[in-house]
């Protein structure tokens, strides 16, 4: 009997045909569905899907750029009778890049791969609040393959390049628009489009502008009236509030009244009182964003006496006061003169004021004390003062 050997070489082979008989064999895994490249807008969802042949697989992996990739909330793999798909959530232009599915059995591995290109802004503009003579700066990212062509409009008007107005697009896909010493006309809505030969995309972002307060600090006296103005540019609807020391002002119309012209929004306080005084905000809101202004009221309230001087008699050689209650507001300044010379404070004179009461104190009190005595009270409003005649009396022996 003779024996003649075949020999076989394997190497990734699905059949060999000897002798009329069709031989299978074990194979590493077939590639039966490339991946496709996907393009998707930022933010959307991005999905890949490939097929392989020669389960069961042993391992399959993802990888983005060459780094491997693990499951998240965000990015989820799976697996379905050859079927793998990698599903990418609100995707971002980090995204972006090259994808690849490995899959492996026993026998060796296979692979396929794609790339993701997402279209569109990666980074919006965003609303802006600012005063009249700040600069305005729009920036953006945007991405796509070929890179879109990028343009501005305020309102439906578009944008050109200018003195004041300078706009940067650069390869990278980012860029901006710079408004530079903003005024109240460069108030509105602007929008930023970006198109290629695949669609366009856009974004908006609303610039407010206020004046900032000419007066910062209004002062005025009791009893007067106080008009507070703030003016703030913006798209209707607009929702404005009033704010005092970071509270909203109660709905009281005999005490204030508000109104609004164009783009000058007033309170009115009346009959004013020290307790009126405060930080007034205005804030004014609309759907893209917020602005405020503010100004500091104060009130003066004029000096005035509550309890003045009276007649008294001191006894000589002891110490003697005289003292008399005051109110007004802000700070008060208080003087006192003797036979119309003004006393300052030192060994024999203590001079204080406190709690709206002001004291003068002599010492050592003799007979050349007697006369009359004067208490001045003074602010940035006025002067009050008060009189009083003081007779000393010897000490009997």
């Amino acid at each position: 009997m003779s024996w003649k050997t075949v020999e076989i070489q394997m190497e990734s082979v699905s059949s060999v045909e000897m002798s009329g008989f069709d031989i299978k064999l074990s194979a590493s895994p077939e590639l039966l569905m490339e991946m496709s490249d996907v393009r998707v807008k930022s933010g959307e969802m991005a999905e890949f899907n490939c097929s392989f042949d020669g389960q069961p697989f042993t391992g399959v992996v993802w990888d983005h750029n060459g780094q491997k990739l693990a499951d998240t909330e965000r990015v989820r793999s799976s697996h379905n009778e050859g079927l793998l798909s990698l599903v990418i959530q609100g995707v971002g232009v980090a995204d972006q890049g090259v994808y690849r599915c490995t899959a492996t059995n026993q026998h060796g591995q296979n692979s396929s791969s794609a790339r993701l290109t997402v279209e569109g802004f990666t980074k919006t503009i965003e609303s802006l609040q600012l005063s009249e003579g700040g600069q305005a700066v729009f920036r953006y990212i945007v991405t796509g393959d070929p890179l879109p062509e990028v343009h501005w409009l305020k309102g439906s008007f578009n944008i050109q390049p200018s003195g004041f107005c300078i706009i940067v697009n650069n390869p990278d896909g980012s860029g901006f628009i710079n408004i530079k010493s903003v005024k109240h006309e460069h108030a509105g809505v602007y929008t930023c489009k970006a198109s290629n030969q695949y669609g366009e995309a856009s974004c908006t972002a609303e610039l407010l502008v206020f004046r900032e307060n000419v007066q910062e600090e209004l002062t005025v006296y009791v009893g007067k009236r106080a008009m507070i103005q703030c003016v703030i540019s913006g798209s209707a609807p607009l929702n404005v509030v009033w704010f005092k020391d970071n509270m909203a002002l109660p709905s009281m119309p005999k005490k204030y009244e508000t109104s609004c012209e164009k783009n000058k929004h007033t309170l009115g306080i009346t009959t004013l009182e020290v307790a009126d005084k405060g930080l007034y905000v205005c804030k004014v809101s609309n759907n893209v964003g917020t602005a405020e202004c503010s100004m500091d009221l104060r009130v003066i309230d004029k000096p005035n006496f509550v309890k003045p001087l009276a007649t008294t008699v001191w006894k000589q050689g002891g110490t003697a006061r005289l003292q008399c209650t005051v109110k007004g507001s802000p700070e008060l300044h208080t003087s006192w003169f003797f036979n119309n010379s003004e006393l300052s404070a030192g060994d024999r004179y203590g001079i204080s004021l406190k709690d709206g009461v002001t004291t003068l104190e002599i010492k050592d009190v003799a007979l050349s004390d007697s006369g009359n005595y004067t208490c001045e009270v003074l602010n940035e409003s006025g002067c009050e003062s008060c009189s009083t005649k003081v007779t000393v009396k010897g000490v009997q022996t």
